[in-house]
């Protein structure tokens, strides 16, 4: 969890922000895990982390290419990424 979350990369020594950071380091651990159970998928925090940066590529490059794919070309992209990364994890 400490490696995908950053957990450990606060370098305050101010309670309030250490809290703050703590939080939500914790939080985007327990919204991964939401989203994994939404999908009914097994993922490890490094593949959702991958997933993530997949599905935000994939976005960035239909944005700068100006595509406009209809809704199941967007599904269809979206299950590959599911798989790609179950298969590389």
């Amino acid at each position: 969890m400490k490696q995908f979350t950053g957990l450990t990369d606060c370098q305050s020594r101010d309670l309030d922000k250490l809290h703050f950071h703590f939080n939500a380091a914790l939080t985007s651990v327990n919204l991964a895990k939401a989203k994994v159970l939404e999908k009914r998928t097994v993922l490890s925090m490094a593949s959702v982390k991958v997933l993530c940066h997949n599905i935000f590529l994939m976005q960035r490059f239909i944005s700068i290419l100006g595509i406009k794919p209809n809704e199941e070309i967007k599904r269809r992209l979206r299950e590959e990424g599911i798989k790609f990364v179950a298969i590389a994890a």
